[in-house]
């Protein structure tokens, strides 16, 4: 699995093979997850703000 961050703005896009599967607006703390069965409590990627 590959994973990319991406930050525009106040947003942050993570990508898992070319797939977006999780958003957060860094201000409000807010996040919305794309991909559940990608994106669960068993994902090795840590995702924080400053990364």
């Amino acid at each position: 699995m590959i994973f990319t961050e991406k930050t525009k703005g106040n947003e942050l896009y993570v990508y898992m093979n070319g797939t977006l599967i999780y958003k957060k607006w860094l201000e409000t703390g807010q996040s919305k997850v794309f991909d559940v069965m990608a994106y669960d409590k068993y994902t090795l990627k840590s995702i924080k703000k400053g990364e």
